[in-house]
């Protein structure tokens, strides 16, 4: 059962999970970080995890709790692994993990888009893979320095299968605090939905014209493409069964406008010509529209223009 004292290993220690992993560290959860960028992992080593912005951090992680692969957690016996790396890489840890984790290992996606936990659970099966939906977000400044650039609590966490329900209680439990609020659902696919929805609005939009969010939502043009991306993806929602409330566009339209000048991850992944997360954001609502016979223009579209930058490198 995952309690208090449980180890716990974040995949990924940029601005998803090296924020969760900096607020677990000031719980004292024993949590170890695992990420690939050497330099990163160094600067903490030396000068702590430093988060900035919306919530002030230096947390200390020392030798053994730093990792530079997932090979390294070889006979750590983690209790609970939340994967936060990006969708393009989730296969290949997905992969490394089933080399090192016990049956006894739970694991969560901590990641943007739809789907994640899927592909999670049918490595590890559904009763051990959760969800967690965040709605928080930062850009990494420079190597150990993390700009938190908003919270807006709750984040959720949910259980794939019924069987697990109890664990994802436990769980909520122990990734929650007085300042980073974190609740238990028992249907997360409606948070799920309202994030995908939110990221698929801004997330290709500014990746496409390097706009900041403040701006995309300034600018006339840019606002009325991301208002007619949430309205498609809650048409495809709701024939999956999900309804959201009757002003959940304007609501969103509203939780976009304030997101200041803040560079969607998808931006960032465009200027350091790395892969972005658009097959699982727009282009799970395309996929679903056309198996619902949906008309998604605008997703379609953005998926389009994003995967033209991408071939440019």
């Amino acid at each position: 059962m995952i309690k208090e004292d449980s180890k716990v290993a974040i995949i990924g220690a940029g601005p998803s999970g090296g924020i969760l992993g900096s607020f677990l560290a000031k719980k004292n959860v024993d949590v170890t970080l695992v990420d690939i960028w050497k330099a990163h992992m160094e600067a903490i080593q030396t000068y702590g995890l430093q988060i900035i912005g919306a919530a002030t951090i230096t947390a200390q992680f020392d030798v053994d709790h730093l990792k530079l692969s997932v090979s390294e957690l070889k006979d750590s016996e983690m209790n609970l692994v939340i994967i936060s790396v990006k969708t393009p890489y989730l296969t290949q840890v997905v992969q490394d993990l089933k080399q090192v984790i016990s049956e006894d290992t739970d694991v969560i996606s901590h990641q943007n888009g739809f789907g994640t936990e899927a592909v999670i659970a049918e490595a590890f099966g559904e009763e051990r893979v959760f969800r967690n939906v965040i709605n928080y977000a930062g850009n990494v400044l420079r190597p150990g320095i993390i700009d938190m650039t908003f919270f807006n609590p709750p984040n959720f966490v949910g259980a794939v299968s019924p069987e697990g329900r109890d664990k994802a209680r436990a769980i909520a439990k122990l990734l929650s605090s007085d300042d980073f609020a974190t609740e238990y659902v028992e249907d997360i696919q409606p948070a799920v939905w309202k994030k995908v929805i939110l990221n698929a609005a801004l997330a290709p939009v500014c990746a496409i014209t390097g706009q900041t969010m403040k701006e995309a939502m300034d600018f006339k043009d840019t606002y009325n493409i991301a208002s007619e991306i949430i309205k498609e993806g809650i048409a495809v929602t709701e024939a999956l069964g999900i309804s959201f409330e009757a002003d959940f566009h304007d609501v969103c339209m509203g939780y976009l406008s304030k997101g200041g000048h803040h560079k969607p991850s998808m931006l960032i992944d465009i200027e350091n010509r790395s892969p972005t997360e658009i097959a699982f954001l727009n282009g799970q609502i395309v996929e679903l529209g056309k198996q619902y016979n949906i008309p998604v223009p605008y997703n379609e579209a953005t998926v389009t223009y994003v995967r033209g930058l991408e071939s440019k490198y």
